[in-house]
């Protein structure tokens, strides 16, 4: 019996341990989504020549000539255009991650479920402005404000605040809570503009 316990309690604890990469993976997540968005996507992609310069050269140009919308979320996800070029990266970082799944399964997982969220995420903010302008006000101020070099994150702007990234249009919307987060409506706590 006592045995029993050690081990119904040894598996408790790993299970606790791996549910870790929950949290871990949503931080990462944020942190790669920053990191790409502001070196390879305008680093990299302002060259002409690079891969990357589809997000850079086309996304955002189309963007600012339909004042927020991106018509070309209506094609086929994966094909050889800007968003297709989008949804392969994604896919193609998730499955470098495959390896790691016995691992770490729930990091991996919630990479994986970020990769989908920021897909989901970007497409529906371009698909519908006011939506956007609601949900997402650090990505469409990223697009729509006077600096495309700020507000880099795009399903919530945890590190453009820790980077001191997050940059608001004058009268522009702002998040309800700093993280991006409301529970069922509930506004936690205002975001506030920075004092110049």
């Amino acid at each position: 019996m006592r045995h029993g316990k050690t081990l119904r309690s040894y598996s408790n604890n790993k299970s606790e341990k791996y549910m870790l990469g929950i949290p871990i993976g949503l931080i990462t997540a944020n942190a790669v989504e920053w990191a790409m968005h502001k070196y390879v996507l305008h680093g990299m992609g302002r060259d002409r020549g690079s891969f990357w310069s589809f997000h850079f050269h086309e996304h955002h140009k189309v963007v600012r000539q339909h004042d927020y919308y991106d018509p070309n979320y209506e094609k086929f996800p994966l094909g050889l255009h800007a968003q297709g070029k989008e949804a392969w990266s994604l896919i193609a970082a998730s499955a470098v991650l495959v390896p790691v799944f016995p691992i770490a399964p729930f990091f991996v997982g919630t990479l994986w479920y970020s990769a989908a969220n920021y897909y989901r995420v970007h497409k529906h903010s371009h698909q519908d402005p006011e939506w956007a302008r609601q949900h997402v006000p650090w990505h469409y101020d990223h697009h729509m404000g006077s600096q495309a070099s700020a507000n880099w994150c795009v399903t919530k702007p945890w590190f453009d605040y820790l980077m001191g990234t997050r940059v608001f249009r004058p009268q522009g919307e702002r998040e309800k809570h700093w993280l991006g987060l409301s529970w069922q409506g509930v506004e936690l706590a205002p975001a506030k503009a920075p004092v110049n």
